[in-house]
């Protein structure tokens, strides 16, 4: 068999009401652009990684009507087919089975990866090298140290339909995944290969829940800025904000981060102390002054209008930095709330909440999974 991409086709299983997450997982916010989606960027990453055949598994038509309304965007080309479950509710074994089916008369690619929408940090361009593929072998499954298989993250060929089916016309079955590989494994007619598992890869992790998705989120779009940043918003003023931040850059910093802050002053203000040089040249009418000592540096700008918090943001020498203010912030968001308060920010956007009363044991385990982010 051909080991090169140009024969290695791509299975997304997408299908899912995502009761969990308040709507299917393919539909879930992932990249900097909020047009992108769990499903285009899976989309984005075959495509680029060369895959000339990509399979998208909806799950059954009577329950794919609001993925199939938001994929006219997502089809970026010809090479995407949609595919829908001939036997429903029968998990991602039901979804591997269509898309084997519609993809073995078409002889597009010898072998199909099979990966799941909610596993955003794959590495797809790793697959052609893993396809290691001859006349034999039927399935590769990806194996942990301890010999636990992922099969999710597997590739498969179309040669294993008659077992998908007689599982699936079955009934009484189990439909998992695992009891198919084991299946195949016990049929002398099959050959089952493995491929071990790198310690503390990423590739096949999934957000199955909203805290595990917003965080995962978060790892992805600070890793694509220049500088990593969380939002720290409320309500109102003086719910505890700076107190909150200053909580988080001490311990931060004690860990070895160099922490920067940006904040909004709708009501202007003055850092420079009247009639010093700097306050003398700056009312002169100089658009910018700078003064450097031998600890700090100071910059004054002259503007016409409120400079951008994110650009400022990305322009600090530091390793990560907070904005504070009392809007909703950018994504990830930290918000600090009082009992009578109401969240203003949105569930899918808030990464933890906070209050001055639990900052004690709320601040060292937030530390930890900001640390993991940047």
């Amino acid at each position: 068999m051909n080991q090169g991409k140009e024969r290695l086709g791509l299975i997304i299983l997408a299908g899912g009401l995502g009761t969990r997450m308040g709507c299917p997982k393919a539909l879930l916010p992932w990249g900097i652009d909020p047009s992108t989606t769990l499903l285009s960027h899976m989309i984005q990453k075959g495509q680029t990684a060369g895959f000339k055949h990509i399979i998208v598994s909806v799950g059954p038509e009577d329950e794919s009507q609001v993925i199939m309304e938001s994929l006219p965007s997502l089809l970026l080309s010809k090479s995407v087919d949609i595919v829908y479950d001939e036997y429903p509710r029968c998990g991602p074994l039901g979804g591997l089975y269509s898309s084997l089916k519609a993809a073995a008369p078409l002889h597009v690619a010898d072998a199909y990866a099979v990966v799941a929408v909610d596993m955003p940090f794959i590495e797809l361009s790793h697959y052609p090298d893993i396809a290691r593929f001859d006349n034999c072998v039927d399935v590769v499954v990806p194996k942990h140290s301890n010999g636990t298989l992922e099969p999710i993250g597997g590739i498969y060929r179309t040669t294993i339909l008659p077992v998908l089916s007689s599982i699936l016309e079955s009934g009484d079955e189990d439909v998992s995944l695992h009891h198919m590989i084991g299946k195949l494994e016990s049929m002398s007619d099959y050959e089952v290969d493995t491929i071990d598992i790198p310690e503390n890869a990423r590739d096949l992790y999934n957000v199955n829940y909203q805290d595990e998705y917003v965080w995962a989120r978060a790892d992805y779009i600070n890793s694509q800025r220049n500088v990593p940043i969380f939002s720290v918003v409320a309500s109102k003023s003086k719910t505890g904000k700076t107190t909150v931040v200053a909580a988080l850059v001490s311990a931060l910093e004690a860990r070895g981060i160099r922490v920067g802050l940006v904040k909004s002053d709708h009501h202007g203000f003055v850092m420079d102390h009247p009639n010093t040089d700097t306050d003398t040249v700056m009312q002169a009418g100089a658009t910018a002054v700078a003064i450097a000592g031998p600890q700090e540096t100071a910059v004054r700008l002259r503007t016409t209008e409120q400079t951008n918090l994110m650009e400022l943001a990305q322009s600090l020498p530091v390793d990560l930095v907070f904005i504070e203010t009392r809007s909703q912030g950018v994504f990830p968001i930290i918000e600090v709330v009082r009992e009578d308060q109401e969240l203003i920010s949105d569930s899918l956007d808030r990464v933890a909440t906070i209050s001055l009363d639990g900052l004690e044991g709320d601040i060292p385990k937030l530390v930890e999974r900001i640390i993991a982010t940047i």
